[in-house]
Order: C-alpha cells, then structure tokens, then sequence
C-alpha cells in the first residue's frame, strides 16, 4: 500500500496559502454589494369600525411632510368587472353634489387619490401632506368622497362609450382561475348607476386594513384618527375570499388567426412565508422577462407580481414585432412566452444572479427610503394574516438582502412555481 509520511505542503508553504485564502475572502466580500437597510417602526390600532391600521414611520422621515395612505379591499369574491369598473368610476365626479373629480378637490390642499383594481386585491390610495391645516381638510374631503358617493349618469355613459376592454387578459384571468367568479363576466355596457352605488357598498364591507406611511408627531396623530374614524364609517373589515382556485394543468388559447401580435401569461405561486422568496420573485421575474424579449426581440413587455392571499400569481404580456415575424413567420406559430427556470442565466450562471442580485441591492437603499415603497410592501407583500408578517419583512429584510445566494434562490424558485396553472393566450389579430 502507498504510504507517505511527509506532509503534503511544508509548514512555511501552508502558512502562506493559509494567507492567500483569507485574502482572497476579505477581497471578496470588500468588493461585493452590501446594503445596510433602515427598519421601521410599526405601531398599530383600529378605527371606531373595527380596521386594523398600520403606521410605519423612520427616524430618517422627520422633518417631511409627505404621508402615503391606502386603504386595501378583499372584494373579488363575485362580480370581477363590476368591481373594477366601480373603482375606475369612483375618481371621476363621485362628490356630493359636484361635478368636480375627487383629485380636483384634493390637488389645492397638496393631496392626490388613485384606485387600483386587480382579481385578488383592490386598494384606495392618497398621498397627502400631514401639516395639520392640509391634513385635517384632506381628511374631510376623504370622508365626503367615501361615504356620500354620488356616481353620475353622464360620467358613466362616457366611460362606456371610451371603455376597451382587455380581452387578452380577461381571456387569461379565465384560464387561470377556470372555477371562479371570473367565468361568468358581464358585460360593461349593461352596468347601471345604481349598480355602481349598489356594489361600492359592497366593497366597503370587505375592507382588509388601512397602511399608513410617513411621519406624524402628537398635533397630527389624533387628527389622522379621528379622520380615519370619520371616513371608515361606513366600512366593515372583511375576511379575504378562497374561493380562487388555480388551474391543474397548463394550457394555452388563440385570439384571432392573424399574425401573433402579443403573448399573454400567467402562472400561480404559492404563498411567500419570507423574506428569500421575496427576493427570489423580484430576481425571477426580472430576468425571465429580459430572456422573453430577447427571444422575441421585443422592446415592449411587463411583468406584474400578486403576491396577495390568498392566491399569489404572476402574470405577463410580451409584445411581438413584426419585424421578427416576416423573418421567420412559420416558428412564430408555436412560439411560447414560457422560460424554465432552470433554462435562465440566473439559474444556471452564477456571474448573470450576482448581476441582478446588485442591481436589486443598489436599488434598495432609495426604496426603503420611500414611503411608497412601504405603502406598497404593507398592502402588497406583507399583511395581515399572511404567512409573512409585516414585522418580519421589516426586521429580517436587510440581512437576508446581504446573505441571498444562488443555492437559495434555486430553491426557494422550486418551492414557489407552480408549473401545472401556467397559461397563455396568443393575440393574433
């Protein structure tokens, strides 16, 4: 048998590769990006009607005075378009007895409303300031607005007249979710006024939670209260709906027989329980979407995560040239918008996920800056009764941001894809 009594490297020689290694860590982790992320403070309380409201503020935000304000709604358990059309409808001229919009109203007191409507959420959202002679007055038109809601008839019949509807999308959301509400829409030229006011009430029962932004001191905090109580009145906390149930196997449709002119997807996910698979989705996404317009050398493409419970999706829309058509028009019939995981460079080269782990990095510090960002990660990402809490996002985001590896995102993506619900739809006119 071999033997070798000497050692395999002299003690001079493995002193200086003992050297070398610790170097060449040190050099390594000097040269990679590292974030040092801001956490919140969170307090917490309800509305006189029983709304659990979320504050979050930062040292770093004294001295401003912008709030970001929403209030979050579980109202999709029936009547989809019906929704989104009330929602779209409610920032026109909604305010009794007045025939100006609501951000007419706001925009003087330094204030702006929007509405945002998707199958698993709807949201209500103002940016405001909270210098106490704007915010009282904000507040008050806030309540007008939501509780004395007036929807107009000629408001109504132009919206009609202007609407297109999204049919690829609705097409989609139809594949995705087969057993639900969304198989049985209505159309929007039969809905009513009365309708509108009818299911606005609706919706105000569902009320998930209120998230509130920015900094407040002793002469704002009572006042934003008691406007909260005001406005809410006529609101009840609702439970989010179950009843979503993702398609079992995947599937793809046509519309029109012309030249394919977008694609259409949509996948489910399951329920993010923390920080990893947050960042797995945004590193996912944003490289699944660069690869989908370089293998249709498209400009135009988005990509939207839900990450909302009860059921998270993603879906996307890539526009296709015609460019690209007429230079290969027989393959363009079978093309797919569909990427494996394991097929991205992300997933398979570790230089491709250190690039994007950057950019996401280099990203973050002016995010969590903002009040926006948190507004939307306490409505969007992290809420009540979710697996991932919002005080667990804000504590553990920054080292998790720091510590995120390649073997970790390859298998937080095989835990969170589920591949049987994909879907597309074929544009083709």
């Amino acid at each position: 048998m071999f033997k070798r009594d000497k050692p395999l490297f002299s003690r001079p020689v493995l002193a200086v590769i003992i050297v070398v290694t610790t170097l060449a860590v040190w050099l390594l982790n000097l040269t990679s990006t590292r974030v040092n992320l801001a956490t919140p403070n969170i307090e917490t309380w309800q509305t006189a009607s029983g709304i659990p409201v979320y504050w979050l503020t930062q040292d770093d935000w004294e001295g401003s005075d912008k709030l970001s304000l929403a209030i979050v709604f579980n109202s999709n358990a029936q009547s989809p378009q019906l929704t989104a059309a009330t929602l779209s409808l409610l920032t026109g001229p909604t305010l009794p007895l007045s025939t100006a919009t609501i951000n007419q109203r706001l925009t003087p007191i330094a204030a702006a409303a929007e509405t945002r409507y998707s199958v698993s959420q709807q949201q209500i959202s103002v940016s405001l300031s909270n210098r106490p002679q704007f915010l009282t007055a904000t507040l008050n038109v806030l309540s007008a607005w939501l509780n004395k809601t007036q929807f107009k008839e000629a408001a109504l019949q132009s919206w009609q007249r202007h609407q297109r509807n999204d049919i690829g999308q609705q097409q989609l959301m139809l594949q995705l979710f087969p057993n639900s509400a969304l198989a049985t829409p209505s159309s929007v030229q039969q809905i009513t006024v009365k309708q509108l006011a009818q299911h606005f009430g609706f919706i105000k029962q569902q009320v998930s939670h209120i998230v509130i932004t920015g900094a407040l001191n002793d002469n704002t905090i009572e006042p934003l209260q008691q406007g909260l109580n005001a406005l809410t009145q006529s609101m009840q906390q609702g439970s989010a709906n179950s009843d979503r149930q993702l398609a079992t196997a995947a599937s793809s449709s046509e519309i029109g027989d012309q030249s394919l002119s977008a694609v259409y997807g949509a996948l489910g996910i399951a329920p993010i329980t923390s920080v990893t698979d947050w960042l797995t989705l945004q590193v996912w996404a944003k490289d699944s979407l660069q690869a989908q317009k370089k293998r249709f050398n498209s400009q135009t493409g988005q990509w939207q995560l839900h990450l909302e419970s009860p059921q998270a999706f993603v879906n996307w829309q890539i526009e296709t040239p015609q460019s690209v058509l007429l230079a290969d028009p027989a393959s363009s019939q079978s093309h797919t918008s569909w990427i494996a995981p394991d097929q991205l460079p992300s997933y398979q080269e570790q230089a491709a996920f250190n690039a994007l782990k950057d950019q996401l990095l280099q990203q973050l510090p002016a995010l969590s800056q903002n009040p926006d960002w948190w507004r939307a990660i306490a409505t969007s990402v992290a809420m009540p009764k979710s697996p991932l809490s919002l005080n667990d996002f804000a504590q553990h985001y920054s080292e998790a941001a720091n510590s995120f590896t390649i073997e970790q995102y390859r298998q937080h993506l095989e835990q969170l894809l589920i591949p049987s619900s994909r879907q597309e739809v074929l544009i083709k006119l």
